[in-house]
């Protein structure tokens, strides 16, 4: 963990750059591997042919954020690691925001380490290199 899950309006195809948003934010989460260690970032995106959004303007267009990771990170740390996260986001969609209705939503869900089931053979590989 963890895992991020980029969904958006698939009208953001063209424009978005929804590739160089998933670099971004994995990235970000490079920067601390103590607290998310590199061979466990996922990030992916997840494009939604069908959508209605607000009051139906077929321009508007969303984005929806959701990272899920492991419990036990102090809160203190989730704030300020996820705040950055969100200002990544909203950052990368200035331009987008500005030429078109656009909402930005970003959640961050910790795993219930006795529902969490999961095998990882990344981290020994990455050693290997």
């Amino acid at each position: 963990m963890p895992h991020c899950i980029v969904e958006y309006s698939a009208n953001l195809e063209p424009t978005g750059r929804i590739d160089e948003l998933l670099q971004k934010i994995a990235a970000h989460f490079r920067t601390a591997p103590d607290v998310f260690p590199t061979g466990g970032v996922r990030v992916r995106a997840i494009p939604v042919s069908h959508y209605v959004i607000a009051d139906g303007n077929p321009d508007h267009a969303y984005v929806n954020v959701t990272c899920r990771i492991g419990a036990g990170r102090p809160a203190e740390f989730r704030k300020a690691f996820f705040t950055t996260a969100w200002d990544i986001t909203v950052a990368h969609f200035r331009e987008e925001s500005a030429r078109r209705g656009l909402g930005i939503t970003f959640y961050v869900d910790q795993a219930d380490p006795e529902g969490a089931w999961k095998t990882n053979s990344i981290h020994a590989h990455m050693a290997k290199a």
